[in-house]
């Protein structure tokens, strides 16, 4: 039988002539045509799954019935025997978003603007056909609904905006929140590199045209989602 030390002194010889191979080895180099992606971190805003469960389940407890006791009500008064179904949820293909997103990107920077923020807004179809004559004439009339619209910034407050033609190329347009025209004065945007429109006709009445200087209402609101319930492609 071999003694203990020098079963231990070969395998302190082995653990040396593997470190002096490790040490001897040249460094892997890094494919140039494959840089190394960088790694996003997880937004702050991101809420855990018992979070999200419990903001979904309160919408169900405190919402839902208001709205459904509503509706019914609704086609009582109307004579409509078709049944209500609340909606719970709204969702647009991936690649739509994301052609959105690059979409509007492209818009501002033309108009010479950057997006400050993206707003949700809640939203509701009329209790009649919203899109006449398209396909996509809406199925489910009273059904809530969600927009998804850029703002920039002026230093002071974000504005709702369009984007409209004027004599030097494409301008943003700023609305106040209820996606009405608002009069915004000379020298108010102190951002001298920013195309934002300063002196929009002071009217809320949609009837009125905008001076002569700017053409065209080119909007920047997405909508025309899919909502469930009623179930998808119904």
């Amino acid at each position: 039988m071999k003694r203990p030390s020098i079963l231990i002194g070969k395998f302190l010889c082995a653990i040396i002539i593997s470190a002096s191979i490790s040490c001897n080895e040249q460094p892997k180099e890094q494919d140039p045509k494959k840089p190394e992606k960088p790694v996003v971190l997880a937004p702050q805003e991101i809420v855990p799954i018992s979070q999200a469960k419990n903001m979904y389940d309160s919408y169900e407890k405190r919402r839902v019935p208001l709205i459904q006791r509503y509706e019914d009500s609704i086609n009582k008064v109307t004579k409509n025997d078709k049944e209500f179904h609340v909606g719970r949820f709204v969702y647009y293909d991936y690649k739509t978003i994301k052609q959105y997103l690059e979409y509007i990107e492209q818009e501002v920077a033309d108009a010479g603007v950057e997006i400050s923020t993206l707003r949700l807004y809640y939203s509701n179809y009329p209790d009649e056909e919203f899109f006449p004559k398209t396909k996509d004439s809406i199925k489910h009339p009273r059904q809530n609904s969600i927009m998804l619209s850029p703002t920039y910034n002026d230093g002071k407050r974000d504005y709702l905006f369009y984007i409209a033609q004027g004599a030097k190329g494409k301008e943003a347009v700023p609305m106040n929140n209820s996606f009405e025209p608002i009069k915004v004065e000379y020298g108010h945007n102190n951002d001298t590199n920013t195309k934002a429109y300063a002196s929009f006709v002071p009217t809320t009445n949609p009837t009125k045209a905008a001076p002569a200087i700017l053409q065209g209402e080119e909007s920047l609101t997405l909508n025309r989602g899919t909502g469930v319930p009623p179930p998808k492609n119904q």
